[in-house]
Parts: C-alpha cells; sequence; structure tokens
C-alpha cells in the first residue's frame, strides 16, 4: 500500500522564449529541473522558495494546467496497492474526474474570482458541468453548507465579491475548491497578500478542513515560518531544482543548505548586506552546476560545475549540496 496519493516523479519543463509564427523554437526557459516528490494522504507537503523559483510551474503540472516536458505526474485515490495512474495519459473524461479530485486555490482571489458573478455562481460555475451535478436546488444548499464551513453566511451567496475582504474573497475561493469534495487541495500562496492576523486566520481554517475531511494538501508559500507552522513536509525550492526536503517540525532547527537557512534568516529580517543581494536566475540551458553557486558564500569551483546529487541525512531529511 502507498503512502502517497500524488506523485511527481522527475518533472522538467521548457518554455520556449521565442514567439510567433517565424519563431524557430531555439531558446528555452527551464522552469523545473528533475523534480520528485510525494504527497501523504491527510498530509501537508509545502513547496517554498522565492518568487520565480518554479513552485506554480510544479503545481498548474500537477493538475495539467502545463503538460510537463518529461516526468511523470501520478495518482493514488483508493490507497490500493498498484493503483497509481499517469495523469497525462489521462483521456479527456478522465482529467475532468481527476480535476475533480485535486483542486487548485489560487493566489489572488481578486483576480480569480469574476466580480459580475454572484458568489452562487462562482462556486458552481464549473460543478453544474462535472460529474456531481443534481440540479440547482442541491446545488444552493450545498453551497450553503461550504459557505458556513469556511466562516460565512448562507446569506452571502447572492452577493459579489467587490462586497467582501481581502480574506473574505479568499474563503470563498477555498469554498469553490471543496464543492466537489475533492482529496487533494493545492494551495497557492493563498496567504500572502493577506494582512498577518488574517493569514492566522485561513491557516486555522485550512487545518480544520484538512482534519474534518482528511483532505491532502500541496501548500505553496515563499514564507518558511508560516510554511513550518502549517506542513507536515518542506521541500525547499531554487531555480527550478529541489534543494532540500525535511519534515517541517524539524527544519527550522535542522536546515543544511545555505538557501533554506537564507530563507529563514529572510522571514526573520537578519539578512546581512552580503547575503541580501542575488536574485533566482532565470535558467536558459540545461544546469551546468549548483544554481545557488552565484549567491552562496561557501561555492567553490566544484559548485559551479557540478549539479549535487541528493544525499540522505537521515529521519526524512534529505539536502542537494556539496558541502555535505
Amino acid at each position: 500500500m502507498s503512502d502517497f496519493i500524488l506523485e511527481a516523479k522527475n518533472l522538467m519543463k521548457t518554455f520556449s522564449l521565442d514567439a510567433g509564427f517565424f519563431a524557430k523554437n531555439e531558446k528555452k526557459v527551464y522552469a523545473v529541473n528533475d523534480v520528485s516528490f510525494g504527497i501523504e494522504r491527510g498530509k501537508t507537503y509545502g513547496l517554498v522558495g522565492e518568487s520565480g523559483c518554479g513552485k506554480t510551474t510544479t503545481a498548474r503540472i500537477l493538475v495539467q494546467m502545463y503538460k510537463q516536458s518529461s516526468g511523470t505526474v501520478l495518482y493514488n485515490p483508493d490507497e490500493t496497492a498498484g493503483a497509481f495512474c499517469d495523469v497525462s495519459k489521462l483521456h479527456k473524461s478522465e482529467l475532468k474526474k481527476y480535476r475533480e479530485k485535486v483542486k487548485y486555490v489560487f493566489q489572488d482571489p481578486s483576480r480569480s474570482l469574476n466580480p459580475r458573478m454572484s458568489v452562487f455562481s462562482i462556486l458552481t460555475n464549473a460543478y453544474k458541468y462535472s460529474s456531481l451535478w443534481k440540479g440547482k436546488a442541491e446545488a444552493w444548499e450545498l453551497s450553503a453548507h461550504i459557505l458556513e464551513e469556511v466562516g460565512l453566511d448562507p446569506s452571502d451567496l447572492n452577493r459579489r465579491p467587490s462586497e467582501f475582504s481581502g480574506g473574505q474573497r479568499q474563503r470563498i475561493s477555498i469554498a469553490r475548491g471543496l464543492l466537489m469534495q475533492p482529496k487533494v487541495l493545492i494551495c497557492d500562496e493563498v496567504v500572502s497578500a493577506l494582512d498577518v492576523s488574517i493569514q492566522g486566520q485561513i491557516l486555522n481554517l485550512l487545518q480544520d478542513i484538512k482534519e474534518k475531511r482528511g483532505l491532502s494538501f500541496l501548500f505553496i508559500a515563499h514564507d518558511l515560518r508560516v510554511s513550518c507552522y502549517f506542513c507536515d513536509t518542506i521541500g525547499v525550492m531554487y531555480s527550478g531544482l529541489l534543494m532540500e526536503e525535511a519534515p517541517a517540525a524539524d527544519l527550522y532547527k535542522t536546515a543544511l543548505h545555505p538557501y533554506t537557512k537564507l530563507l529563514f534568516e529572510g522571514s526573520q529580517g537578519k539578512l546581512d548586506k552580503e547575503n541580501e543581494s542575488g536574485e533566482v536566475k532565470t535558467i536558459l540551458r540545461g544546469l551546468e552546476g549548483c544554481p545557488f553557486a552565484h549567491r552562496c558564500p561557501h561555492a567553490s569551483e566544484k559548485c559551479r560545475k557540478e549539479i549535487p546529487e541528493w544525499k540522505n541525512a537521515g529521519g526524512g531529511h534529505k539536502v542537494r549540496c556539496h558541502l555535505f
């Protein structure tokens, strides 16, 4: 029996820099580079890193908004040995059912919620075309129940997004994701645009939903403190490559990679000027060496020439660094 409900194996994704009918398609951006991880049943996997590191691209591959250049996405909803399916090989109707069970909650609710639609229409816009649709009356009752579950009032079904605060709009986005009774919820920076006090409320809501429904989560964030609070396991990503993976409860004490340590210092406001400089570089050709080498204070010539391999540090802790 597998512990994973959703698994990414050796995912690669490149985008063409050229555009137009006469483009030669020679220049590419390497957005995701050989990424592998698994989301355990009823657990939360956190994907953490700075903007441009490939977190969202990876998440969108999982729901097939983007097709991977290589690698596989495996889904096993029933905890049965050998029941994994390759998501990229699903037919249109099968992919539709898969997307009913693996739902995506977007970062910015002000952009993902249609301002001209009522809350009820927003919640049921995709639901009415799903295999679960049983009519408007049943949908209204279910929508009212889920609004209450996310901390809103059933009377809000007739209101429009502009009448709500940012935190309330994010609750509506979460409600939309829950309507089809999913097994996996992918939360893409769902608290990054909210005030700190509202962030805590949304995280507590997601934790309650996780325990009540037995959901599995992929939680994407750039703040390691927030991720350590909410997640069970964290993967730290840089330039499309996983650099470190560890149990969330221990990572702040046992972080090994210089980039992970840099993220912790940044979240605590302790960055010095030496470490503050630099940003995620766009990879325009296949990786040669560690992508973090240009910012790492400990980088050697080996770091610039050889991609570090995964090293097992014990206790579910892995790191990709020549220093260890």
